[in-house]
């Protein structure tokens, strides 16, 4: 949904620290139901963006949170 909102506005390239695919496996460690939204691998809705990520350095500090905010820390 956020990129597709950043590819009809035109604001170019994406930069993301954690991946969809990643919170997915995130949240099936942690015991919690899947999304009822299928994730789709940004260039998969906005072909041709620039894309970076994710940024190897702050993807754990990202799984932390996941893990406090579903009580698993």
């Amino acid at each position: 949904m956020c990129s597709a909102a950043h590819g009809w506005v035109g604001l170019g390239r994406i930069v993301y620290i954690s991946s969809s695919e990643q919170l997915s496996s995130w949240l099936a460690e942690l015991g919690v139901r899947p999304s009822p939204v299928k994730a789709l691998p940004i260039n998969a809705v906005v072909p041709g963006v620039i894309v970076e990520g994710p940024v190897s350095e702050l993807v754990e500090e990202v799984h932390a949170l996941h893990r406090r905010f579903h009580g698993k820390t």
